[in-house]
């Protein structure tokens, strides 16, 4: 599975034609699947990880409302688009303006997918997260026997 890392700062031109970097791997005909995304952004699938990604949206609940709309969000807004001969990816028109992509285009590698966002959004994205980088990590990284002592009898008050 091909994963994808690091940032570029790119320009579509007028008709949304965008260039990935070279490390996404820009073969002519190279398949893709662009749709709505989180925060904002758009989310730019391999068709492999697309199908993978597929079986995890049929496995959710019907019944649940929160899931029928992120699948009806996710797949009504996804599309096929392949590299062409000059290295470019079409961004359609919806999608552009989903993500108010105009000109100037942040391309991120976020390991599964690639994400395509305003740079402007991205900073007012970074600013108005409210926890710094180390905050996120610590928060996500340190397990049960990483918190301190009163926290750790705390949560096990709570669960009786």
């Amino acid at each position: 599975m091909q994963t994808f890392r690091g940032q570029s700062l790119r320009t579509m031109d007028a008709k949304g034609r965008l260039s990935l970097p070279s490390k996404y791997g820009k073969a002519p005909g190279q398949a893709y699947v662009i749709t709505r995304g989180l925060d904002d952004c758009l989310f730019v699938f391999l068709k492999d990880e697309w199908k993978r990604l597929e079986q995890k949206l049929m496995s959710l609940d019907l019944e649940s409302k929160h899931a029928r709309f992120y699948v009806r969000q996710m797949t009504s807004n996804a599309e096929d688009v392949s590299v062409d001969s000059h290295g470019r990816i079409m961004i359609p028109p919806m999608h552009r303006k989903l993500a108010a992509l105009d000109g100037e285009v942040l391309v991120i590698g976020a390991l599964t997918r690639i994400e395509l966002w305003n740079p402007e959004t991205y900073t007012k994205y970074e600013k108005g997260f409210g926890l710094s980088f180390e905050e996120v990590a610590e928060a996500l990284l340190e397990g049960p026997d990483d918190r301190p002592p009163e926290e750790e009898r705390r949560s096990k008050g709570r669960r009786r």
